[in-house]
């Protein structure tokens, strides 16, 4: 049995409609794991928010954590040099 005769044309159209289907099977399925319908423009929208909150409260608490940091850095800088001017006004007789 001999393959059909189809052009190369033909064979490219069958070839890209077959690519196109995997295509949008992959990407349903994708989304799909995420928990999304990908012809719901409210579900893409919702995840997308989703997505920039989370990348934001990341971005945050990065800051927040340095600023503590900085805060705690600080003020034991502060406690100890408030230390040593203490000890140093107490051997020069200084109240």
């Amino acid at each position: 049995m001999s393959p059909p005769n189809i052009s190369d044309p033909a064979l490219q159209r069958l070839i890209d409609a077959a690519a196109e289907r995997a295509a949008e099977r992959a990407v349903a399925r994708a989304f799909g794991n995420l928990g999304l319908d990908p012809s719901d423009p409210d579900h893409i929208r919702g995840w997308h928010a989703d997505q920039q909150w989370t990348r934001s409260a990341r971005e945050g608490s990065s800051k927040l954590s340095l600023t503590i940091k900085t805060t705690i850095i600080g003020s034991i800088t502060t406690a100890v040099l408030f230390a040593i001017w203490r000890a140093i006004q107490s051997g020069t007789g200084q109240p």
